[in-house]
């Protein structure tokens, strides 16, 4: 190190320089970071800029996905507007979202294309959100499934809801739907069903109890009955007291005569 300082100036920096190259070269260039995978999202949003309708094949119901691509397409078309449709199970994308209406503004922003969104299962259970346009699609969605009977297929939901959006005056299509008393959403019926079964199932308990009370309360009284039946008799030629009037009389006059008879 000594020599080194006492080196002249250019040839000292020389020095230094070599080392650093040395060093630097010996050292090699910093590896990257890996890229982060792409989400979910960014996966169903690739898929919607090459074919506006998705069909998970993660959905059992569904027996041929072509076939219900090419109806919900067939649906959709007289609308004359875009759609992008997503059809999938609830935890599929419930995983990262908490519901389809806040899965569907993530992919408008990722197409970044105006339009008519929708994102459901095989019952219609999900959201609809229109963009670029004054299209009553949520209320429309959701009327549509008040108005479907529960158990209604896919095709039929998306059918009618085209018909709703469709109509002269959707708005006025989609609040005479709201407003039916016969219209009833798969929930409402499906907690109908549910809240019968219960009633049926408690009424049936209770009748169940009550005759099982009657039966016990019966079986108790027989019992006793036989019990009483078997209670020792007395004998049959046990004298009985006469507490009747004229019994007394009569025992009265026999002891007059009895003392009578001893004068």
């Amino acid at each position: 190190m000594t020599d080194l300082v006492r080196l002249p100036g250019v040839l000292r920096l020389g020095l230094i320089a070599s080392f650093v190259l040395l060093f630097g070269l010996s050292a090699g260039p910093v590896a990257a970071a890996p890229p982060d995978p792409p989400s979910r999202t960014d996966l169903v949003a690739e898929a919607l800029a090459e074919d506006p309708v998705q069909v998970t094949d993660h959905e059992a119901r569904l027996v041929d996905p072509d076939a219900i691509r090419a109806d919900l397409k067939t649906a959709l078309d007289p609308l004359g507007v875009p759609y992008y449709v997503v059809v999938t199970p609830q935890h599929i994308f419930l995983d990262e979202y908490a519901s389809p209406g806040e899965f569907i503004p993530i992919l408008h922003d990722r197409l970044r294309k105006d339009g008519l969104y929708v994102v459901t299962d095989t019952t219609g259970s999900g959201e609809a959100r229109m963009y670029g346009s004054a299209l009553p699609a949520q209320d429309a969605w959701r009327a549509t499934r008040r108005e479907l009977p529960y158990g209604t297929n896919l095709v039929e939901h998306f059918v009618r809801f085209a018909e709703m959006l469709s109509a002269p005056d959707p708005a006025a299509r989609v609040a005479a739907a709201t407003r039916a008393p016969e219209y009833e959403s798969a929930s409402d019926d499906r907690d109908r069903v549910e809240m019968t079964a219960l009633a049926v199932g408690t009424a049936a308990g209770a009748l169940l109890v009550g005759v099982a009370i009657l039966l016990n309360r019966a079986l108790k009284s027989r019992n006793k009955g036989s019990a009483r039946g078997r209670a020792p008799q007395k004998a049959a030629g046990a004298p009985r007291a006469n507490t009747s009037r004229k019994g007394k009389s009569a025992q009265a006059a026999r002891r007059k005569g009895r003392k009578g008879g001893r004068r």
